[in-house]
């Protein structure tokens, strides 16, 4: 069986296995009847219902299942009967209508939509970038126990304690991998080590928070950022959504789950992209792990945090040792610089923050090029996320 998935013990036999083989906006989920597998369905935006069953002559077994793959949710209802080889069918478990597995990744949205433009670099010096992932991934941060990643409640109890719940939308980039699927991401020699650019959308409900995730205040263009949630949602998705998820063993990141004291810088101009103004701002100074593996007996090693840290690694690019670099999950000092804006409707705030990293000492040419594509990706796809001209 996989070590990707998920088993679910319903009663008398009946399993429920949950798998995500690659990081788009399906999940693979299974039933299987005291190990004899009933049958497997992919579930997505456009399919979320399906009904799994087994007739044999003593034994029926039938299991409706609802997927949500926005929030995460796989819902289930059915029973498994049985008889001698004549006789009265005998109900054996009732399976009664709820919710039986959540999970993490699940699809999240940016800008209300699902699909999203892809800011690419493609650079005479820099190279080009590769997408992480072929869907926005969305990342509960509450509380709550979920399958396959449990990165959110991780998150949540080290750097969001004091903080209302809320849910993390993610589409990421990084330097290509190279021939041989190794990533730079994790290669210390590279300008792109430990580095990725891309859009978050933080969606915060109305029913939890008095302002929007990111801001001091709901004022509108002129909200002032609250600088302490993005520097801990920075920590929080280098070493936990990207590193941890990586294979980054806890012992190495914990030296680093602390806010840093950074330099921030709201600028008191917004930039105007495509038809709306956006908050222009950068940080400086975040330590965040790496997810460096380097070579010999003696180095540290990535560890299996997840259910999906095979595919996390394909996604970010494999291990990457180099010979001169003997110590694994050294860490880095990150200077980001982005714009974001929010939005608000009865449900919730939702903060968009588009932006770029580079390590310090700072390459700012290397900075401005990713700007430029996240320039690209925002008057493309998500122009109308920012404030109102005028």
């Amino acid at each position: 069986m996989s070590r990707s998935r998920h088993r679910l013990g319903l009663g008398y036999g009946l399993e429920l296995r949950c798998e995500m083989d690659a990081l788009d906006d399906s999940v693979l989920v299974g039933v299987a009847w005291r190990g004899l597998g009933i049958g497997h369905q992919r579930f997505s935006r456009e399919r979320d219902h399906h009904t799994f069953r087994l007739a044999l002559p003593f034994l029926r077994v039938e299991l409706g299942v609802w997927v949500d793959v926005f929030s995460g949710e796989v819902v289930g209802e059915g029973e498994v009967s049985a008889r001698a080889f004549v006789g009265r069918w005998r109900k054996l478990l009732d399976v009664e209508r709820g919710t039986l597995v959540r999970f993490d990744p699940a699809v999240g949205e940016i800008g209300g939509s699902a699909d999203f433009p892809e800011p690419v670099v493609n650079h005479d010096a820099y190279g080009r970038s590769q997408l992480c992932t072929p869907a926005i991934l969305r990342l509960h941060v509450d509380s709550g126990e979920r399958a396959i990643s449990d990165a959110g409640r991780l998150v949540k109890n080290t750097l969001f304690e004091e903080h209302p719940p809320f849910v993390f939308n993610t589409i990421a980039c990084v330097g290509e991998a190279d021939g041989r699927g190794r990533g730079a991401y994790g290669n210390p020699n590279s300008i792109w080590f430990n580095v990725f650019f891309g859009c978050y959308q933080i969606d915060a409900p109305r029913s939890d928070w008095s302002r929007p995730f990111g801001y001091l205040a709901a004022d509108g263009a002129a909200s002032k950022i609250a600088f302490d949630d993005i520097t801990r949602l920075g920590e929080a998705d280098w070493n936990f959504f990207s590193n941890w998820m990586y294979g980054v063993p806890l012992e190495a990141i914990e030296p680093y789950n602390k806010v840093d004291p950074v330099k921030s810088v709201q600028e008191p101009e917004a930039e105007v992209i495509g038809n709306s103004l956006w908050h222009r701002a950068t940080v400086d100074g975040v330590r965040c792990v790496s997810t460096y593996e380097a070579r010999g007996s003696e180095a540290a090693r990535l560890v299996t945090n997840t259910r999906i840290d095979h595919v996390w690694r394909r996604a970010f690019g494999l291990p990457n040792p180099q010979d001169d670099q003997r110590t694994s999950f050294v860490p880095t000092t990150l200077r980001a610089e982005f714009r974001m804006a929010y939005a608000e409707d009865e449900a919730a705030y939702h903060t968009v923050i588009c932006g770029a990293t580079a390590t310090v000492p700072v390459d700012s040419d290397f900075v401005e090029v990713q700007m430029s594509a996240i320039r690209a990706a925002i008057e493309t796809g998500y122009s109308d996320c920012g404030f109102p001209r005028g």
